[in-house]
């Protein structure tokens, strides 16, 4: 990935854009102590980056911020960064079929309550990565298929 996955820290301007562990430890912006779990935190309308412990993050984000919750909040923006860069990869290779795709997501109407969005469905195989090329490929060439017959 060319820039760097950050999540919002709750609803403030500050943004979680990585979380370390450093075994000699690092001094944290905010207070004087070393530190040996480290957050790193940006303010998206300041600019000012700091490395904090989590104790400080809520003094200077104003905002409590578990550690399990900033590593998942982290992870899911990374994830939905990679997505988003395998979407555009399949929409560069095949651009009547992306945009066959989000045509039939943005109009899809169930035919019965409960009915899942298959168009929808079909885009986060795609976007999730998890399977080759060649599975993107069939599982598109399946798709416009049913869709066009």
């Amino acid at each position: 990935m060319s820039a760097t996955v950050t999540a919002q820290i709750g609803t403030t301007d500050w943004h979680l854009t990585g979380i370390r562990t450093t075994r000699a430890g690092e001094i944290c912006d905010h207070c004087p102590r070393t530190l040996k779990n480290l957050y790193d935190v940006e303010n998206r309308i300041t600019g000012q980056t700091m490395t904090v412990g989590r104790g400080c993050c809520k003094a200077v984000t104003g905002w409590t911020l578990a550690a399990a919750e900033a590593a998942r909040i982290l992870r899911a923006a990374q994830i939905a960064a990679r997505q988003a860069e395998v979407w555009a990869e399949f929409t560069a290779a095949h651009p009547a079929a992306a945009q066959m795709l989000e045509d039939d997501i943005r109009t899809w109407r169930p035919a019965h309550p409960g009915q899942a969005n298959i168009p929808l469905h079909v885009k986060n195989d795609i976007a999730r990565g998890a399977t080759p090329r060649s599975w993107w490929e069939g599982r598109i060439r399946e798709y416009c298929r049913t869709r066009c017959s």
